[in-house]
């Protein structure tokens, strides 16, 4: 049902924007980014009875996107609004760490994730061009983020740190998929650099914040972040 609305919502974005492209004027600028998210908090939960599992995830997770800004104002001060939709993604093995417990020990399991998000969103944007071949925008808003997550069976390798810990058991809720549905927030600053035939090469970046449950599978975290975009803009 999370996965309808957020697909829902996007298709709604993209509705608006064709038909604000129906006009005479060029109605907008639409863009396609690629970049990595940079999370400021890596650690990763699962709270399981006695015991806490703390990981950490990677260094960065690759985004995938577009967005359409429609034009309201285009001269030396503009403005607008904007909307589109982002895609990521991760699927690797993520380490986790328990300690305490009735004997005290520390638990280490290796486990295989796959996770993936889907993000839309609308908000406004203002911007500056003071020259024809070159624009500076702001923009931000609220986002509506879907996340889907696996995790499979721990390694069989798993160490239990000292023996005398070998009675905690920490349950995964294996091979199934795991979603969550969460509202948040982002900001973007970029420019763009005209090349030719209204295409323009860009660079944005991009602060978003929401908070993810999936932890019945990979744990509880929270999208707080830095994406940067290298972005291919052709106005229309």
């Amino acid at each position: 049902m999370h996965y309808c609305i957020s697909i829902l919502l996007f298709l709604v974005c993209l509705q608006s924007a064709s038909i604000y492209g129906r006009d005479e004027d060029p109605p907008l600028y639409g863009q396609v980014l690629f970049g990595n998210l940079y999370l400021d908090d890596r650690d990763i939960r699962i709270d399981d009875l006695n015991e806490e599992l703390v990981g950490e995830l990677p260094g960065h997770i690759p985004y995938l996107g577009a967005v359409a800004q429609v034009i309201k104002r285009d001269s030396l001060l503009g403005y607008g609004w904007e909307g589109g939709g982002f895609f990521s993604w991760y699927n690797d093995d993520v380490s986790y760490y328990a300690s305490g417990g009735g004997s005290g020990g520390t638990i280490s399991i290796r486990v295989d994730n796959q996770f993936w998000s889907f993000e839309t969103f609308m908000g406004g944007y203002v911007s500056v061009k003071p020259v024809s071949w070159w624009r500076f925008y702001l923009s931000g808003g609220p986002l509506f983020l879907f996340a889907a997550a696996k995790t499979q069976q721990p390694d069989s390798d798993n160490e239990i740190i000292p023996p005398s810990n070998s009675g905690t058991t920490i349950w995964f809720d294996a091979d199934k998929w795991h979603t969550d549905f969460t509202l948040g927030a982002y900001a973007r600053a970029g420019f763009d650099w005209y090349i030719a035939n209204d295409f323009w090469l860009g660079f944005s970046v991009r602060y978003m914040r929401a908070d993810v449950d999936l932890s019945k599978s990979i744990g509880d975290f929270r999208v707080d972040g830095t994406l940067y975009f290298i972005s291919l803009t052709r106005k229309y």
